[in-house]
């Protein structure tokens, strides 16, 4: 069976690690603009870290606010632009630690904007250091022993954090394999759908592996994921209204 060709947004090789699940994803963001028809209807919030790399290999309209700033940049915009599809992708770095506040502050009021947070539980970009999503015992440039909560304290799970907010989607996928990656495809779809009929803040958090970081193999670090992190992390739709 002949590959699939990309679609014609993306005119270049990615430029991420090998093995890294960013680029995984941003061909399926590209193959769901393509073919709901908004490529030229889309403004897409980059984020400073990893994600930033999609700006290399996908033909799409981007801005760059400060680190961390895509709640805020992405609610001026949209209010701006209404006519425009207003999405980030981003890791859980920016989404849930210097860029926290901003991203609830989106929620909170229901904002009609779209985020993809990558979540790798790592700081992919500086070096592998603890981050938000970090898992308890897990070990990082920055935690040599693992993450313990009497001195990191607890890791972030965004669906414990906005589980009671009434906001319009919050779904959390990986891509490790086939099947889950054509689940993120129709989750990513259903978030961008839910922008488009005005029904507010849709989140999707994305599963992707870090073998740089991880210190394995691109396929081990798959297999990580389905054992180990999607244990820690419940895959699935938590809200869809």
């Amino acid at each position: 069976m002949p590959a699939r060709k990309a679609p014609d947004l993306m005119y270049a090789e990615n430029r991420f690690c090998a093995g890294c699940g960013h680029g995984i994803f941003d061909r399926i963001l590209g193959e769901v603009l393509t073919e709901m028809g908004i490529v030229q209807d889309t403004i897409i919030c980059s984020d400073i870290g990893c994600n930033h790399q999609f700006q290399f290999c996908m033909r799409v309209d981007a801005i760059v606010p400060p680190h961390g700033k895509m709640g805020a940049a992405l609610t001026a915009q949209k209010h701006v632009r209404p006519d425009k599809y207003a999405l980030t992708i981003c890791g859980d770095g920016g989404a849930y630690a210097i860029g926290l506040g901003e991203t609830m502050a989106a929620a909170t009021r229901n904002e009609n904007v779209t985020f993809f947070v990558m979540n790798n539980t790592v700081y992919g970009m500086t070096g592998g250091q603890l981050a938000p999503t970090t898992m308890m015992g897990q070990k990082t440039a920055s935690s040599k022993a693992g993450r313990t909560y009497e001195e990191y304290g607890e890791n972030f799970d965004v669906f414990k954090v906005m589980q009671g907010l009434d906001i319009a989607y919050l779904a959390r996928t990986s891509v490790t394999n086939p099947g889950n990656i054509a689940k993120t495809k129709k989750f990513v779809r259903k978030a961008l759908e839910k922008q488009r009929d005005g029904k507010g803040f849709s989140l999707v958090e994305v599963l992707v592996p870090c073998p740089t970081n991880w210190g394995m193999t691109p396929v081990k670090s798959m297999e990580y994921i389905d054992q180990v992190v999607s244990t820690q992390y419940q895959l699935g739709e938590l809200i869809d209204k």
